[in-house]
């Protein structure tokens, strides 16, 4: 099978009834819930952020676009092969899960800790600190954009404690307002390129005054800038106990979303270039406001920064929920203390054992329970939400809020996100070759298979995103590197503890 701009990358096959899926009882997400979840995350920030990026990184329109082309099905065909190990182990939790099936507890430990302590809650800081630059900015309020951005992360948990109805509505209204935000762009982006006279600036299709020839490091930063701006696509995965029929809905939730994504950000760029000059796009920390104010001025560009940060809220928003679920399924491996995990759906009969797991948990390797001190899980809220995961979840972004060093956060959280990826990727390689157990066998569920080309071109981009980002970043690198051993040595020492 082939990929094309009008084939996506997975086949959808449609199974009226699955056996797996129907035992999902506390599934309660439908095909457009996936859709605004997926694209609640990718269509945020990164496209007011990280042209910009990319532009200082490329020094012409070409080879921008360029990058954003190969990132955006770089991004697509990665999507698809976390479809295909959603399809195969169609549980919450997404890369611990796999790599905890794959290859061991160890790796599904490294995974959760990675992400639950550095790339939810980094990722979450960035997006709470780039909403309250917008709104002091406008406010003229500048010395409480600390105060701002921890109101924001409260805000939204609290939004996301009140259950997955209320949040769900959050996502699909933010939804909305971020489409508009990015469809201003995009319609008088192209009304300049039809019509140059309504150019508001003078230097537009003028050289850039940047170096001609950036190293080599600049396109992989570039890349990986870019890479941000599609970020959401892994998003099923952490949720995959809460989509309906997901071997049906996964494919056609990530087939649409990264056709509308695509669409959107490559258009969304050729109208900053149609509209704004190259160096004002390079220069430009805040693409949207620069935008805004040369279409708007200075009073319509406040109302423009309004629906920015309504963008990137619904980010936040989604984030948050599936920060939550990550924690949730990392209490119920046993890599945190089970206070984490929130009870199964109060609509459950009396008699049914409270302390059951709402989501399927695959079987690895023994002395898997290590942090299973505190066996009473939080029950709060209406018994189907991770309550004391998003709580959490709260609390570690609140920390890297006070911490402030936003480049620092970008560089760890890229690092240590892609390194996750290469590592799904691998696993994933290693389930296609492997001989099928047959405990494997009687389970009837269809499998979806991308192109086995896919994976190992997906495998080798990634896996030189991380090295030269690793040593463009030695910092970063480092800090990867120091919490990987102590987070292998923490787990070691817990298992060492409980065989004794």
């Amino acid at each position: 099978m082939t990929s094309s701009a009008s084939t996506p990358l997975l086949d959808e096959r449609d199974s009226d009834h699955n056996p797996a899926d129907s035992q999902r009882k506390t599934a309660t997400l439908s095909f457009w819930d996936g859709v605004a979840l997926v694209l609640g995350i990718q269509i945020g920030s990164g496209i007011f952020v990280s042209p910009a990026l990319v532009a200082r990184n490329t020094g012409s329109e070409a080879p921008a676009l360029l990058v954003w082309t190969i990132a955006g099905l770089l991004a697509w065909a990665c999507a698809a092969c976390y479809v295909e190990m959603g399809t195969r182990l169609p549980v919450n939790g997404g890369p611990q899960e796999y790599l905890a099936y794959c290859f061991g507890d160890l790796f599904g430990f490294l995974t959760s800790w990675g992400c639950i302590f550095g790339v939810k809650p980094c990722s979450s800081a960035i997006l709470a600190l780039f909403i309250a630059d917008y709104i002091c900015d406008a406010a003229d309020i500048a010395s409480y954009n600390t105060l701002v951005a921890l109101a924001l992360v409260a805000v939204v948990t609290a939004v996301n404690c009140t259950g997955n109805r209320l949040s769900n509505v959050s996502t699909k209204v933010l939804l909305v307002c971020k489409t508009i935000g990015v469809g201003f762009v995009i319609v008088m982006g192209f009304a300049v390129l039809l019509f140059p006279q309504l150019s508001p600036s003078p230097d537009v299709g003028s050289p850039p005054e940047l170096p001609k020839a950036p190293r080599s490091g600049s396109y992989v930063d570039a890349l990986v800038a870019a890479m941000w701006a599609y970020s959401g696509w892994e998003v099923l995965g952490l949720v995959g106990g809460d989509i309906r029929n997901p071997s049906r809905n996964f494919p056609r939730i990530i087939n649409t979303s990264m056709v509308i994504v695509l669409a959107l950000t490559l258009f969304a760029n050729v109208a900053y270039f149609s509209a704004l000059s190259f160096d004002d796009i390079a220069r430009s920390t805040t693409i949207g406001l620069t935008f805004s104010q040369h279409f708007l001025g200075r009073a319509g560009s406040i109302v423009y920064a309004v629906a920015i940060c309504l963008s990137t809220l619904g980010t936040l928003n989604v984030k948050t929920y599936t920060a939550g679920r990550l924690t949730q399924a990392a209490a119920e491996r046993g890599y945190l203390p089970l206070i984490m995990k929130t009870v199964g759906d109060s609509h459950r009969k009396k008699d049914d054992d409270t302390n059951e797991a709402d989501d399927v948990v695959l079987p690895t390797q023994p002395n898997r329970p290590i942090f299973v001190s505190i066996h009473s899980p939080l029950k709060l809220g209406d018994g189907t939400i991770p309550i004391s995961g998003i709580v959490f979840n709260c609390l570690v972004t609140s920390a890297f809020v006070l911490a402030g060093d936003v480049s620092s956060l970008v560089s760890l959280m890229g690092i240590v996100e892609y390194a996750v990826v290469f590592l799904t990727l691998v696993g994933l390689l290693y389930l296609r070759l492997r001989p099928k157990p047959d405990t494997e066998a009687p389970d009837n569920r269809p499998i979806l298979k991308v192109p086995f080309i896919l994976i190992p071109v997906a495998l080798f981009t990634v896996t030189s995103m991380v090295v030269v980002s690793t040593i463009y970043h030695p910092r970063a690198g480092i800090g990867f590197v120091v919490c990987f051993v102590l987070s292998g040595l923490t787990h070691t020492f817990a298992v060492r503890l409980r065989s004794r």
